[in-house]
């Protein structure tokens, strides 16, 4: 079951709002608005619990968030 992951982006100034699920190697983040993106547990130096699973997800959302901004198209 997803996991809901709601967040202030310092960079980007708004709110970002999406889900993510993990098969405990990979974690998969996305949203309906901003599309979805994985990466393997503990890229970006985080940790691999509950906590570097939460921060993981934050960033791969960030990261699509910040690409949504820059073509023009907004997550709200």
């Amino acid at each position: 079951m997803p996991k809901h992951v709601s967040f202030y982006d310092e960079k980007l100034k708004a709110q970002v709002e999406g889900s993510y699920t993990t098969d405990g190697k990979v974690v998969h983040a996305g949203s309906g608005t901003l599309g979805a993106k994985s990466a393997p547990l503990g890229t970006y130096g985080t940790f691999i619990d509950q906590q570097g699973t939460d921060l993981l997800a934050q960033k791969l959302l960030s990261d699509l968030a910040v690409a949504a901004a820059k073509n023009g198209h907004h997550g709200h």
